[in-house]
Formats: structure tokens, C-alpha cells, sequence
């Protein structure tokens, strides 16, 4: 992930750009070319200074060329990770976990049967995905997920974290055969995880801010996660993780406490019944 600050006058010349990135990826390449056009267009914005007769047509005019600039680096920054389904393919997906969520809620002890062959490749594709259950008002009801890397296909860990959603969610009772018609299914699909680099909480809350990127935290031998609709409820970021270290079982200061946690941001596709 990146963080783009921008400081300027009122007169909207941009005099100050901050281009931060976190993660140890391909992005960098890209960045570093961003912080290299950013540097030229400092430098151009320096000049006009010192000339005294920058007219406010040019200052506009720059100033749109710079916005169109920034615009073009995030359009053709690469999204890593899987693929966004097709439609006909999240339907099956979501069909494979109400089946598997109909058979666990009567007691079956063992993955539903599927013909792998007869899959698309891109659920047979290894992935990593959370399976959340809703109650016909909205509540939360199961949400689980074994491992945020990919390692087994994806179909497969879909299963897998049904059940692990119906039966293992510690904060829930075993889902049961009445209730599981009435349940609605989410997967949301893992892609883009980034390790924040930071050395203090007040780094860390400098960096985090609400969008479209869910929270794992590591502490002690103990990971929790928040999916990035979490955003909604706790927008404010220190409220965000002292809730996300009460949820994972750690002291909910513990953010705040060293050795700090190691923090990772993901993306998500999320297809929901």
C-alpha cells in the first residue's frame, strides 16, 4: 500500500509532495518512477517561483498536468494476486458453499463431493478466502479462514472455511439445520498482502486510515484479522486495532505495547449471495 500527502496555498499550486510506500514488492519499481516525476515536477514548481510572473493560467494548467500524472501511475500500478471471477464462476462458488453449508449444518462430517475436472480453472487455481454467514437482519453470524496464503485450490479452501464457519467460529454456536436455509453466504477472496513497515503506534496510526483493505495483526503467537467492511463500524484506526487485538484474544492495548505486533493490509474480491 501508499500513501500520497499533499500541502499546498490556497491558490492550489502544490508546494509539498509525500509519496510513502509499504510493502517489498514489484510496486516499488513503479513508485520509485512516481517520486521521480513528482521530484521533476517540484523542481519545475521551484523555478516558476523564482521568476515572479507565473500567471494563474499556468499555475491551473500544471496543476491539472500533476493531478493527470498521479492518476496515470495508480491506473497502471499492477494488482497482484488472483483474478476477479467471471459471473458464471462466483455463482458456482457460491453454490459449492451453500452446498457444503446445507450438508455440515446435518451433520456431515466430510467435504461435499466435486468433480474437480469439471471446474473452471480459476477455482481450481490455489487461493485463500474467507467464508462469512449473515443472518437474514445483517449480523454476523461464522466468519472463518484457515490461512491468508494461498495454498490449495481455491474451491477447495472454500469448503474448507464453510465449515470452519459453521462449526469452529468460537464466537457462535454450531450453525444448525434450521437456520442454515436462512443464512446468507460472502467469500471474500485474499489478494495483495503488504507488510506496513512502521516503528511506533503513533507511525501506525499515521499509516492506517479507513478504505478498501481488511487488517491481519500478529502478536504473541496469536493472528487476527478484520475484513475491510470492518472499516465501517470502527473508522477510527486506534478504535480499529484496540477492537482487533480484543477480538483476537490479546489485551486490547496491545498494539501499543513492545515488541509490536507484526501488521499486514490485504484486498479482497468479495461475492456475496
Amino acid at each position: 500500500m501508499f500513501i500520497l500527502r499533499f500541502s499546498g496555498t490556497a491558490s492550489t499550486q502544490v508546494t509539498s509532495v509525500t509519496l510513502t510506500f509499504h510493502g517489498n514488492s514489484g510496486f516499488s519499481v513503479v513508485l520509485r518512477l512516481a517520486q521521480g516525476c513528482v521530484g521533476v515536477y517540484r523542481l519545475r514548481i521551484m523555478t516558476e517561483k523564482k521568476r515572479k510572473r507565473r500567471s494563474g493560467r499556468w499555475r491551473h494548467v500544471n496543476l491539472f498536468i500533476f493531478i493527470a500524472l498521479v492518476l496515470a501511475v495508480l491506473f497502471l500500478l499492477p494488482r497482484r494476486g488472483v483474478d476477479e471471477l467471471s459471473s458464471a464462476s462466483q455463482t458456482q462458488l457460491l453454490e459449492l458453499a451453500r452446498q457444503q453449508l446445507r450438508a455440515t449444518a446435518a451433520g456431515e462430517t466430510e467435504l461435499i463431493d466435486v468433480i474437480e475436472e469439471q471446474l473452471p480453472d480459476s477455482l481450481r487455481k490455489e487461493g485463500a478466502a474467507f467464508v462469512s454467514l449473515y443472518t437474514p437482519d445483517g449480523a454476523l453470524r461464522g466468519c472463518m479462514i484457515d490461512d491468508f496464503a494461498r495454498h490449495e485450490p481455491l474451491y477447495y479452501n472454500v469448503l474448507r472455511n464453510t465449515v470452519l464457519a459453521a462449526t469452529a467460529d468460537n464466537r457462535f454456536d454450531t450453525i444448525t439445520p434450521e437456520e442454515a436455509a436462512s443464512l446468507r453466504l460472502s467469500i471474500s477472496i485474499v489478494y495483495d498482502i503488504q507488510l506496513i513497515d512502521y516503528d511506533t503506534p503513533d507511525d501506525l496510526l499515521e499509516i492506517l486510515a479507513p478504505g478498501p483493505f481488511g487488517i491481519i495483526l500478529r502478536a504473541d503467537g496469536v493472528t487476527g484479522s478484520y475484513l475491510p467492511t470492518v472499516w465501517s463500524i470502527f473508522p477510527d484506526p486506534a478504535d480499529f486495532l484496540t477492537e482487533l487485538c480484543a477480538k483476537s484474544g490479546l489485551a486490547a492495548d496491545r498494539w501499543q505495547q513492545s515488541p509490536y505486533p507484526t501488521i499486514n493490509t490485504y484486498r479482497v474480491y468479495e461475492y456475496s449471495e
